[in-house]
C-alpha cells in the first residue's frame, strides 16, 4: 500500500527557488574576483566547455533509455580515466590538514596505537578530535590495499559507486529511474568529487550515508509499517554519519519532518524512536571509550568548541584558521572549552558582525565552487599556477550551473518526484541553517547537497523530454490520423 503523495507548501518551494537562484546570482558576481586570484585560462574554458558537452550529453542519453552493457563498459572506462587523471595531479605531492592527517591515524589503529593525534598546533595529544567512523574504515582499507594514491583512488571509487547506486534507488523509488541514471552518472564526473578522489577525505563516506537516510525515510513513506529492520536501516547510518561529519547527523531527523505529510506524525514518531535508538546503541562504545580516556561525557568529538571559535572571531572566514598561540598545552577537553567561551564572547559583543560574517559564510560557501582546486593547489610541492588556472572554469562552472538549473527545475515542481525532492533540498539547507553556518563552515560542509541537486536537474530534464516527446507523439498521430 503506498502513501499519498502531499505536495509541500507552494510558499516552500518558491523560497528553496529563490534561495538557489540568489545563490547563483552571488557567484555570479563573485566570479571576477575569484578569476582575479586563479586568473584567466581560454584553455580552461575549453576544457569546461568539452566536460559540459560530453557529461550533458551521456546523462541526456541515460535519461532516455537504459544502457546496455556495452554502454556501461565504456561509460565505466571513462569514469576510471577520469578518476587516475585527477591521481596525476596529486603524485608526488604531499596533502595538508585531514587528507594528511587520516591516513596518520589509519596506521596508528593499524599499529594497535589506538585513535589519537599529535595536533601540533595544540601542543597537545588528542584522542576525541576526529570522528572516528572513517579513519577506522580507512584503516580497514589500508590493511588490505595500503595507502598509496592509487588505494585511495579504488577506495573513494568504491565510495562514491556506493553513493551512484543509492542515487539510483532514490529515482526509481520515486518514479523517475532515468533521473537517478542521469544524477548517478553526473555524481561520479561530477567535478568536486573528482578533486577529492585521489585524496583522504570523509565527505564522499558522509554523503553515501547523507543518501541511505534519504532513501530509508521515502521507503517509509511508502509504506505502510515498519519493523525491527527499518529501525535498524534508520539506526545504523544515523550512528555511523554522527561518528563521520557529527553536524550533519541531524538531517536523519530533518528527513523525517519534511515527509511527516506522506508518513504521518504518529508513525514519524515511532520509527524515530525505534531508529534513535538503534543510533545510540551504534555510538555507545565510541561513548564509553571517550569516558575511559577523559573521564567525562564526550558524545561525539571535541571539535565543537574549536569550530564554533574558528567561525566566529575578527579574522574568521568560515575555513580553518591557526588557533591562538597562548591556548597551546592546554588539555583537549580545557582548550576546547576556552575557544568556544571566547567565540560566545565575541558573538556577545559583536552582534551585528557576527550577522554579517554567518551571511557572507553561508553565500560563499554555497554560492561558489573552488575548495576542491584550492584542497589540490595548496599541496607540496604546488601546482603550477597556469594549471590551476585550467582547472578554476571546471570547477567553478559545474557548481554555478547545478545552482541555476536548481531553480529553474523547481519550475516544475509538480512533478511529483520533484516535490519530495523539494523537501529534501529544504531539509538540506534546514540543517546547513540550525546547524552548520554558526561554526566553521566552507563548501565541503555543504557538498552533501551536490547529489539531490543533481536528482533535481534530471528529474525536470526527463520530465520536459517525456513531455516533448508525447507533443511530437501527438503530432504524428493527428498527421497519420
Amino acid at each position: 500500500m503506498t502513501v499519498p503523495i502531499n505536495r509541500p507548501p507552494l510558499a516552500w518551494a518558491l523560497g528553496l527557488q529563490l534561495m538557489l537562484a540568489t545563490l547563483a546570482l552571488y557567484g555570479a558576481v563573485s566570479l571576477p574576483g575569484l578569476e582575479a586570484h586563479w586568473m584567466f585560462s581560454a584553455t580552461g574554458i575549453a576544457l569546461f566547455v568539452l566536460w559540459l558537452g560530453v557529461a550533458g550529453a551521456t546523462a541526456s542519453m541515460l535519461l532516455r533509455a537504459v544502457p546496455s552493457r556495452e554502454q556501461l563498459a565504456m561509460l565505466a572506462l571513462g569514469i576510471v580515466a577520469l578518476r587516475l587523471c585527477f591521481g596525476a595531479l596529486v603524485l608526488g605531492r604531499l596533502s595538508t590538514g585531514d587528507a594528511d592527517i587520516y591516513p596518520v591515524i589509519a596506521r596508528q589503529l593499524l599499529a594497535g596505537q589506538g585513535l589519537y593525534f599529535d595536533q601540533a598546533d595544540m601542543g597537545e595529544r588528542v584522542f576525541a578530535l576526529y570522528p572516528p567512523f572513517y579513519p577506522v574504515l580507512l584503516a580497514a582499507w589500508g590493511a588490505v590495499a595500503g595507502f598509496s594514491t592509487w588505494s585511495l583512488i579504488a577506495m573513494n571509487m568504491v565510495v562514491d559507486c556506493g553513493a551512484a547506486w543509492l542515487i539510483v534507488q532514490i529515482g526509481a523509488a520515486l518514479k523517475a529511474p532515468a533521473a537517478g541514471r542521469g544524477a548517478a552518472f553526473l555524481y561520479l564526473v561530477w567535478p568536486s568529487v573528482l578533486f577529492s578522489a585521489p585524496l583522504a577525505q570523509k565527505e564522499g563516506v558522509a554523503i553515501a550515508l547523507i543518501l541511505l537516510l534519504a532513501l530509508v525515510w521515502i521507503r517509509q513513506s511508502q509504506q505502510t509499517t515498519s519493523g525491527w529492520r527499518g529501525a535498524l536501516a534508520l539506526g545504523v547510518p544515523t550512528g555511523l554519519l554522527a561518528m563521520t561529519q557529527p553536524g550533519q547527523a541531524p538531517l536523519a531527523a530533518l528527513f523525517g519532518l519534511m515527509l511527516v505529510g506522506r508518513i504521518g506524525a504518529r508513525r514519524l514518531i515511532s520509527f524515530g524512536l525505534a531508529g534513535a535508538s538503534v543510533a545510540l546503541i551504534v555510538m555507545l562504545p565510541w561513548w564509553l571509550r571517550n569516558w575511559l580516556v577523559f573521564g567525562a561525557f564526550v558524545p561525539l568529538t571535541s571539535a565543537g568548541g574549536i569550530s564554533l571559535w574558528i567561525g566566529n572571531n575578527p579574522d574568521a572566514t568560515g575555513n580553518w584558521m591557526p588557533q591562538p598561540e597562548a591556548w597551546r598545552g592546554l588539555p583537549e577537553i580545557d582548550y576546547a572549552r576556552r575557544a568556544s567561551g571566547e567565540a560566545v564572547a565575541w558573538i556577545k559583543g559583536h552582534p551585528a558582525d557576527f550577522v554579517r560574517l554567518t551571511i557572507a559564510k553561508f553565500l560563499h560557501a554555497v554560492g561558489v565552487g573552488q575548495f576542491g582546486l584550492f584542497r589540490i593547489a595548496i599541496m607540496s610541492p604546488s601546482i603550477s599556477p597556469a594549471l590551476a588556472a585550467m582547472l578554476f572554469p571546471l570547477s567553478f562552472g559545474a557548481h554555478w550551473l547545478m545552482l541555476g538549473a536548481g531553480a529553474v527545475s523547481l519550475r516544475l515542481r509538480q512533478v511529483p518526484g520533484i516535490w519530495v525532492m523539494t523537501l529534501l533540498l529544504i531539509a538540506g539547507f534546514v540543517q546547513l541553517a540550525l546547524f552548520g553556518v554558526w561554526f566553521e563552515f566552507g563548501e565541503r560542509h555543504r557538498e552533501f547537497l551536490t547529489p539531490f541537486l543533481l536528482l533535481l536537474g534530471c528529474m525536470a530534464a526527463g520530465a520536459v523530454q517525456w513531455r516533448d516527446g508525447a507533443g511530437a507523439r501527438a503530432s504524428l498521430a493527428k498527421v497519420g490520423g
